[in-house]
């Protein structure tokens, strides 16, 4: 190596050493903490997490189960299971959707009524205006150090709440606003579009719009109601980007909620399949099945942005998006599938 190449290369080691502008230095990353969990293997720090399922499902119920373990504090386990692994000084409830009356109801069945008495627990609900903006000065401040729960987050979308661009102008950006400023976690319900009663969960059957949030969240999970009497509700890991989720469970919320003013623990994990094994009953391979749904979602994507395409362009889009070819007749097919469940 010549003289002046050693020279550059010491040069640009010096400097990197010291800090190059505008990026991290190794020191930097040397300080970082390890990743931390607020309750370990569910609810991660420093990130989003969305609970995601078609309304009526429970997942209103899940947050303030949610809310009550983690106000329990560090020793505590929740649905007696994941266990709660730090103190919360105090939570955000934004709740958009349900006026004051209706939501005290639901602080009172889980006994979290007098947590909003200590100010432990700051809820905005309808009866404080029908839009609330994240980036209003008042909650920034708030957040800070706090865990900040969006019931449902479709009311702090700018937009139309199926396309990225609204997605990303209304709501990411405003998830990483909070969690800037401070925010241990940010937690929200997600409504499932129609096409959710699928047998599986994904990213993209379980959360509306969710190309966009699904890179924004670092974990999600799908929920689904299978026993409405009993309100039995299956829960399963759908993104987890840092740590290994627990494989499938259910719990239960008669008459546990009432008596108990929480949810139990009906299947463990482990002791749960996943919704794909509970519902398979036979006919075509599962492999088979999963991957002709995929194919539907790609196609219901690309229909959302173009509803008017032709069936032979959409061949050619889906192929370059799957590397699969695909027939015209099974374009069409597939897309009269998607406008009868729709319908």
């Amino acid at each position: 190596m010549r003289h002046e190449d050693k020279h550059s290369q010491h040069a640009a080691i010096v400097r990197y050493s010291r800090g190059w502008p505008g990026f991290h230095t190794f020191e930097d990353f040397e300080n970082a903490p390890p990743i931390t969990f607020a309750i370990r293997g569910f609810l991660q720090n420093d990130g989003a997490m969305l609970i995601g399922g078609l309304p009526g499902h429970g997942k209103t119920l899940i947050l303030l189960s949610v809310v009550k373990a983690l106000l329990a504090g560090k020793g505590a386990k929740l649905w007696g299971t994941f266990d709660v692994a730090e103190n919360a000084e105090r939570l955000l409830y934004l709740t958009p959707e349900v006026s004051l009356s209706p939501f005290k109801h639901r602080l009172k069945l889980f006994d979290l009524y007098r947590y909003v008495e200590n100010g432990r627990l700051l809820v905005r609900t309808l009866s404080f205006g029908s839009t609330t903006n994240l980036g209003d000065k008042d909650i920034m401040s708030a957040a800070k150090g706090t865990h900040v729960f969006l019931d449902s987050i479709i009311r702090f979308v700018e937009g139309d709440e199926s396309k990225a661009s609204d997605n990303q102008r209304g709501l990411a950006k405003r998830i990483f606003d909070l969690l800037n400023a401070g925010a241990r976690s940010v937690v929200g319900a997600a409504h499932s579009p129609k096409y959710s009663r699928t047998p599986f969960m994904t990213l993209e059957n379980t959360l509306r719009g969710s190309g966009d949030i699904g890179a924004v969240i670092s974990t999600a999970f799908g929920v689904k109601q299978l026993d409405s009497r009993q309100n039995i509700i299956q829960v399963e890991a759908i993104k987890a980007r840092d740590f290994e989720p627990s494989p499938a469970f259910q719990i239960i919320g008669r008459p546990y909620i009432t008596n108990e003013h929480d949810f139990r623990m009906h299947k463990q994990p482990g002791e749960c399949r996943s919704l794909t094994e509970e519902k398979n009953r036979g006919g075509a391979p599962q492999e088979r099945r999963d991957q002709r749904a995929r194919n539907k979602d790609a196609l219901r994507r690309l229909l959302e942005n173009d509803p008017t395409a032709k069936a032979k362009d959409l061949a050619k889009r889906l192929q370059k998006e799957t590397g699969a070819e695909y027939e015209e007749g099974t374009i069409r097919r597939l897309r009269a599938e998607i406008q009868k469940e729709a319908a």
